[in-house]
């Protein structure tokens, strides 16, 4: 009887042992891309963090993004087609629903429209049509696994660098398609591990490959040597000889005067000796906290021009001889602020810029120099002042934007005798900085706090067109959440 019912329970156990299918593998029968690879476990755990929710959308991004680039690998297409992006979408959605993740997770990334399934690129749909674009040749060469933290900088350079030239004034949704479509392009002529590493660079991400692979560890600190210790000098015992006594109390006189010349004698040559000795130990540690100091301030600099001021790079390098060229000795001001003076220039092209100038070379304002670079090296939008080019030669140092011939907001809001602006143009650039804010603080990766918004800082160019600009106060998320906190009650930047 005991056998007859493991029978009539054989059914039920077959029925049990079918719901236990990966739901990643049931659920991917009718789309092409191949998610079962991909660590959803650790999607669900980010995305279970209401305060993640820009790293959330990222990781989310960054696994779509490696199975097309897989895709790509066999198909040579940026994505699915139409007829299957809805099915893709949808699997992809209960997948992540199983794993755990909450149904408003999706919606707020923006499933279909921020984070699409089909990467088509301002008419480009295949690997090959994105690899015969200018210059992505550059972003291959760039991109080449392994990728540690100075070679995954200038992965990301080459591609802004080509992204720039390729979709120009373009919006954000346009953008980071095209972004993908560079990323899928690269990873699709490489191996899965490559492909994840070059992920790991381009989306800011860990962790998506769901098979663990070998750490890898790129700095490895060496054991510092243990200092040496010097032995403390010997004492010396100084024992004079016996002086015999004369019965004659006159003849020691001479004696005494002769000891107290030699010994007053000897006490003065040994004072100046020490005075010496002090004095050059002071100019030596002067020296020496000079040095120091000029190579605090120069490090930041130099690990800057090692990254960006290389041959692939978007930024230009001006000798301080073309400056001072470019601006007719710094003749022509036409801005001041906390940072420096701003003067108007020509290049030999012919083309104008505006030339910040550093007044006071100091830790904190090289410090802030180099952050401005190292953002306006990622930024890029319509509505942000670029970057041309930059000079660091000895005690000086220089930014090159670009020339907004109709100055600042702040001219024509409280300057006598400047045209008032009409309320039509009030609003258009009202609506222009509300968009470069809506592209630093959810767009960016991570997201920028810029912190001196005034209207000082609102340049427009000769058709009214309103441009932020210094970001040498930025905040930079760390944890990639759109929340800036802990906020910075200190009083920075300058009035406007």
């Amino acid at each position: 009887m005991a056998k007859y019912r493991w029978i009539l329970l054989l059914p039920y156990l077959l029925l049990l042992v079918e719901m236990q299918v990966s739901p990643a593998m049931a659920a991917s029968a009718g789309c092409p891309l191949n998610i079962s690879g991909s660590n959803f476990t650790r999607a669900a755990i980010i995305c279970s963090d209401t305060e993640s929710r820009a790293s959330c959308c990222r990781y989310i991004n960054a696994l779509i993004a490696v199975s097309i680039a897989q895709y790509a690998n066999t198909t040579n297409n940026l994505g699915v087609s139409p007829e299957l992006s809805n099915i893709c979408l949808q699997t992809i959605s209960q997948t992540l629903e199983t794993y755990g993740m909450a149904k408003n997770a999706t919606a707020f990334c923006g499933f279909g429209t921020k984070i699409p399934v089909n990467y088509e690129c301002l008419g480009i749909t295949s690997v090959d049509q994105m690899q015969q674009s200018p210059k992505f040749s550059n972003v291959t060469l760039n991109c080449r696994t392994p990728l540690d933290e100075g070679r995954c900088k200038k992965c990301l350079n080459a591609g802004i660098l080509f992204l720039r030239n390729l979709v120009g004034a373009a919006d954000n949704t346009t953008l980071s398609t095209c972004r993908d479509a560079t990323f899928v392009a690269v990873a699709s002529q490489v191996e899965d591990v490559a492909a994840v590493e070059i992920a790991d660079c381009f989306f800011g991400v860990q962790g998506l490959s769901s098979t663990p692979g070998p750490s890898r560890n790129i700095f490895s600190p060496e054991s510092s040597p243990s200092p040496f210790v010097a032995s403390g000098p010997s004492q010396l015992s100084l024992t004079g000889p016996e002086v015999r006594r004369h019965s004659y109390h006159l003849s020691l006189v001479p004696a005494v005067g002769i000891a107290v010349t030699a010994l007053a004698t000897m006490m003065l040559v040994l004072m100046v000796f020490l005075i010496r000795k002090k004095s050059k130990e002071l100019e030596g540690h002067d020296i020496k906290t000079d040095k120091t100091s000029m190579e605090a301030i120069s490090q930041p600099t130099k690990k800057f021009q090692e990254v960006y001021a290389g041959p692939s790079s978007m930024f230009t390098k001006f000798s301080y001889r073309e400056t001072k060229k470019a601006t007719d000795n710094f003749s022509t001001i036409i801005g001041q602020g906390g940072f420096g003076t701003v003067y108007k220039a020509q290049l030999n092209d012919g083309s104008m810029v505006a030339v910040k100038r550093m007044d006071k070379v100091s830790e904190q304002a090289v410090e802030e120099f180099c952050r401005e670079i190292e953002l306006l090296a990622r930024l890029h939008h319509r509505h942000l002042v670029a970057l041309k080019g930059f000079c660091i030669e000895k005690h000086e140092r220089f930014l090159m934007y670009e020339y907004m011939a109709n100055g600042s907001l702040k001219d024509h809001l409280h300057t006598p005798g400047v045209p008032r602006l009409s309320w039509q143009t009030r609003i258009q650039i009202a609506i222009d900085v509300a968009n470069a804010l809506e592209y630093l603080h959810f767009y960016c990766d991570p997201p920028l706090c810029h912190r001196d918004i005034k209207s000082s800082n609102i340049l427009l160019d000769e058709n009214f067109l309103g441009k932020v600009a210094d970001f040498g106060l930025a905040y930079a998320s760390k944890d990639g959440a759109i929340c800036f906190e802990p906020v910075n009650t200190e009083i920075r930047g300058t009035p406007g």
